[in-house]
């Protein structure tokens, strides 16, 4: 019987769950040089869970808190105090799942040619300079630009 519901919770978990592969390019100001990673941001519910190919680092956003976990330690990180990196899975989640409401809360969105502009409000102005993103079905792209000189480029791949 226990494995029974074991089965039937891991079969619900996982056909409610979205999967998609993507690479990133980080580009770092101060070092002047890119980074890049592949990895699969899976969706499942009210979560999202980064995984880096070639690296044992989970990274799971659900509400304000990001949890990390490495081998058999776990560190909980509260995103209200970091808003940079809550913005970035807000986008992240908004844009897969075409929640355009939650975008306009943070962005202003201008749209040409399928391309979305975003302008950050006043409050994401001291991190944010500005996002661009381009989806049909899949994502083809987001670049996401700080105030620090840092770019990150996410887009979706086959694999």
């Amino acid at each position: 019987m226990i494995r029974f519901f074991l089965i039937t919770v891991l079969l619900f978990t996982v056909s409610n769950a979205s999967v998609i592969h993507f690479e990133e390019e980080k580009y770092v100001e101060v070092i002047d040089n890119s980074l890049y990673k592949k990895g699969t941001l899976e969706f499942i519910k009210n979560k999202i869970k980064l995984k880096y190919n070639n690296s044992s680092r989970i990274l799971i956003y659900e509400d304000d808190t990001l949890t990390i976990l490495v081998d058999n330690e776990i560190q909980k990180i509260d995103l209200k105090n970091q808003l940079s990196i809550k913005i970035v899975f807000l986008l992240i989640d908004s844009i897969y799942k075409n929640k355009y409401g939650v975008i306009k809360e943070y962005f202003t969105i201008d749209k040409e040619k399928n391309v979305n502009y975003l302008t950050p409000n006043k409050n994401l102005k001291n991190y944010i300079l500005s996002v661009e993103f381009k989806k049909n079905k899949a994502l083809d792209y987001i670049i996401i630009k700080m105030k620090n000189g840092n770019i990150t480029t996410i887009r979706e791949i086959n694999e």
